[in-house]
């Protein structure tokens, strides 16, 4: 590596706040691999009314001592509720799965609030990656999450305590945030349903945002009706953030989310094709029994492109961009809170750690370099591909992929950029195009979870929700 390439990345790492050796930075520039492991820290409860949990999954972090009630009356009326630990929840301290960040907010987010509205048990705070940065749920600054499944397979990330709390049973719900998968991706290592609702429909205020243009707040449930009614209860507009959008979505009964009969559903070539064969072809034969159903199945053409590399370099970027603004992006972001702000601003003072660094650093230096040609490189990928896909949906109502491409993988594998593509690459191009993704379990390989994940146009989400419903009635 050249000593002007060093001295990009020293001002790029200090003009991010990282206090990184140059052994270390000439790592990063080399290559865009990822994680080592951190050790672990105790969660500072003292100052919010929270405790520590105790659950051998080490999913949850502070909880309450008698779960949050607001009503006994509503849809979710008796289910218990935890929320991942980048949602602001009143007298409970937020760390984002981070030690350097901490703070216990003095309201809590509408997404939960609204929740509470409908009858739900809040218990407390799901363990999560730091700043929602990782796949497999393996690198919180508070402890790596165990798989209730099986402990030798990742619980998947970055929403890891919230998939693992759902499948130990734990708590009937959790919210996560979904950037580039990070719902959808430790529902399907847990064998849970997971939600990425289209952007914008689930108000961020509240939310300490990973990328702005891609992220979202939805459930992970046992069930795609509970996930539906919870969805349900979340969306529409709030107008402590701008960006979101004056949609809502409604399932009067259980009749109307199983109506499917008459639905065009897309089984796409290039996710299925990129994806193992094992994984292909069981995805495959769940989706052939949807006719039973009265759905009728098509090949649709969509192409995916490299948009797995183009969500990487925006996401990051992104977050890049939020912590030179002390966690504020100006037009779309959410981070409008100054208790908020300020501890951001805190935890790049004290420094975001080594696992954030190696995700962040090397698209923040192209982007520097390159004058921002690498982040337009991107956005451009992401529009053709949206393009694509609005093609395929002239054709069809929905489509189906596998979640993953491969099995979930064991932990301590997960190590490189190239190690992150069969896990992320069917479910970033779709927070890309802001399209609701519902991943479902729906069979088995070898006793670890399979699962496939329904597509609909943006807004859409209530068709997106009656396909997964149909891919859970026909699972195995």
């Amino acid at each position: 590596m050249s000593e002007s390439g060093l001295a990009e990345m020293r001002a790029q790492a200090d003009r991010l706040g990282f206090d990184i050796p140059d052994s270390i930075l000439e790592e990063i520039l080399e290559s865009a691999t990822v994680g080592e492991e951190h050790a672990t820290a105790a969660v500072r409860t003292s100052e919010g009314v929270g405790r520590r949990s105790e659950d051998e999954e080490n999913a949850l972090l502070a909880v309450f001592d008698e779960p949050q009630v607001r009503t006994d009356s509503g849809p979710l009326s008796g289910k218990t509720l935890a929320v991942k630990d980048n949602i602001a929840v009143a007298d409970l301290e937020m760390t984002c799965g981070s030690a350097a960040y901490s703070v216990v907010p003095s309201f809590t987010a509408p997404a939960v609030d609204r929740l509470l509205e409908a009858g739900i048990e809040l218990v407390g705070k799901a363990n999560m990656e730091p700043f929602a940065m990782g796949p497999t749920g393996e690198f919180s600054d508070f402890g790596h999450v165990t798989n209730p499944l099986d402990p030798n397979i990742v619980a998947g990330g970055s929403s890891s305590g919230s998939a693992a709390a759902v499948a130990a049973g734990t708590v009937d719900l959790a919210l996560g945030s979904d950037t580039g998968g990070s719902i959808r991706i430790p529902s399907a290592c847990c064998g849970i349903v997971g939600v990425k609702p289209s952007h914008r429909l689930v108000p961020r205020y509240g939310f300490v945002d990973f990328a702005p243009s891609l992220d979202t707040i939805g459930p992970m449930t046992q069930d795609v009706s509970t996930a539906a009614a919870a969805l349900a209860a979340m969306a529409g507009p709030d107008p402590r953030d701008p960006t979101s959008a004056d949609r809502s979505l409604a399932f009067e009964t259980a009749d109307e989310l199983e109506d499917v009969d008459g639905l065009t559903v897309g089984i796409p070539d290039t996710p299925f094709e990129r994806s193992s064969d094992e994984i292909a072809d069981v995805v495959r034969t769940v989706t052939d029994r949807l006719s039973t159903l009265g759905i009728e199945t098509v090949p649709v053409e969509l192409d995916l492109g490299d948009t797995e590399a183009a969500y990487l370099n925006i996401g990051a970027a992104e977050f890049s961009w939020l912590v030179s603004g002390n966690g504020v992006t100006r037009g779309q972001g959410t981070g409008y809170d100054e208790t908020l702000r300020r501890a951001f601003e805190s935890a790049r003072e004290a420094g975001l750690g080594e696992h954030v660094a190696r995700r962040i650093l090397p698209p923040a230096f192209l982007d520097m370099t390159s004058g921002g040609a690498s982040y337009a490189a991107a956005r451009e990928e992401g529009l053709a591909f949206s393009a694509r896909l609005e093609a395929a949906f002239g054709d069809v109502d929905a489509l189906v992929t596998p979640t993953l491409r491969v099995r979930p993988p064991a932990v301590e594998t997960v190590t490189t950029r190239a190690d992150l593509l069969p896990i992320l690459g069917n479910t970033a191009p779709f927070n890309i195009a802001g399209t609701p993704a519902v991943t479902v379990p729906v069979t088995s390989v070898d006793g670890l979870p399979v699962s496939a994940q329904a597509v609909a146009p943006q807004f859409e989400d209530d068709r997106a929700l009656r396909v997964a419903r149909a891919l859970e009635r026909v699972a195995d």
